[in-house]
């Protein structure tokens, strides 16, 4: 599973997961001003579950599609 970090139409920071097959299982409840904010909250989200998980950067809201640049994993 991967977690995907995109800037929404309100111009925040937002993430959501996804199966390898592309559906959607999480998503974030609220938007982040900054992508640190973002990333940490995936990081603490990882810790809790106590798995690998990794993120990609995707467009827009508007252009919900994976960018094909995987990012770098989020180590423990």
């Amino acid at each position: 599973m991967v977690f995907h970090i995109y800037h929404d139409v309100r111009n925040e920071w937002r993430w959501y997961l996804a199966t390898p097959n592309g559906n959607k299982i999480a998503i974030s409840g609220e938007g982040y001003t900054r992508r640190i904010d973002c990333v940490q909250a995936i990081t603490r989200l990882k810790l809790s579950v106590g798995a690998p998980l990794m993120y990609d950067e995707v467009g827009p809201l508007s252009r919900m599609t994976s960018s094909g640049l995987f990012a770098s994993a989020i180590s423990s």
